[in-house]
């Protein structure tokens, strides 16, 4: 069973690899700038700099710098469109939001699927069950798994295992590693048409021009396919998140059907 996990606020990372390799193109700082969730989502980003070769990172967190809470508030778009970032880890709906109010981001693709579960309280028969405002795809899971008769109830996502504790609602769709430290059942919220998206990459257009961007989606994807292995995911989760995941733990995220997924076909250099 995993062993002293921690709860830990819902904030986003930035991530600014330094050297000549990677350079953004409309910038001469000699930075590239990620925005990370620090859940699932931002752990291919921890393991990018920690196995992968970006030596030059410093990871800090942007909270002291302005207030993101996750990607699907108002502040994270900002900090994008205020040329903050070059590249970000995003859910689905915020990417799409981004781009309609901004035409000089592309989401690259999916990298991440299936990582949100379904956390219910034993012997009830759901009536609320709470996901993460502005997660629309979240409420489509609640009406697929529970029925229209069932209600959505948008919170941050941070609150949501307070609320499952407190019995405010019936259930939660949370993200996989917030989710396996919370008592009750555990489901998975795959699509019944296949797998469902969670996070995407979202990119400059400046940047992704440049060689480095090349460079990073070749070690993007290298990274996504050696986190699919269940020894090197079980030790970067233990690493990123502070928890002590066992073998069974890493059978049950396989059993979620949770995977990381290429997001461009690796080409030569």
């Amino acid at each position: 069973m995993i062993k002293n996990a921690v709860f830990f606020l819902v904030f986003m990372l930035v991530v600014v690899v330094i050297g000549a390799e990677f350079i953004p193109l409309d910038r001469n700082t000699g930075k590239v700038v990620i925005g990370a969730p620090d859940d699932s989502g931002g752990m291919i980003i921890h393991y990018l700099i920690n196995k992968k070769g970006l030596k030059y990172a410093e990871v800090r967190s942007t909270f002291d710098i302005y207030p993101i809470k996750d990607c699907c508030t108002s502040t994270s778009q900002w900090a994008m469109s205020t040329d903050l970032l070059d590249l970000a880890v995003m859910c689905p709906d915020a990417a799409r939001a981004l781009l309609a109010k901004d035409s000089r981001f592309e989401i690259i693709g999916p990298f991440l699927v299936n990582s949100d579960i379904i956390a219910l309280t034993p012997g009830k028969d759901p009536k609320k069950i709470g996901i993460t405002q502005n997660r629309l795809y979240q409420e489509q899971i609640v009406v697929e798994k529970f029925g229209p008769e069932c209600s959505a109830v948008q919170m941050l996502s941070a609150a949501l295992p307070y609320a499952l504790e407190k019995n405010a609602v019936d259930g939660v769709v949370v993200d996989v590693l917030k989710g396996l430290v919370l008592k009750g059942d555990k489901f998975s919220t795959i699509a019944a048409g296949g797998n469902r998206a969670t996070y995407v990459l979202v990119a400059r257009q400046s940047f992704m021009g440049s060689p480095a961007f090349k460079r990073f989606i070749t070690l993007f994807n290298q990274a996504a396919g050696e986190l699919n292995r269940p020894d090197i995911l079980r030790e970067e989760i233990n690493s990123y998140s502070n928890m002590d995941i066992t073998r069974e733990d890493v059978k049950k995220w396989s059993q979620l059907g949770i995977k990381f997924v290429s997001i461009i076909p690796v080409t030569s250099e």
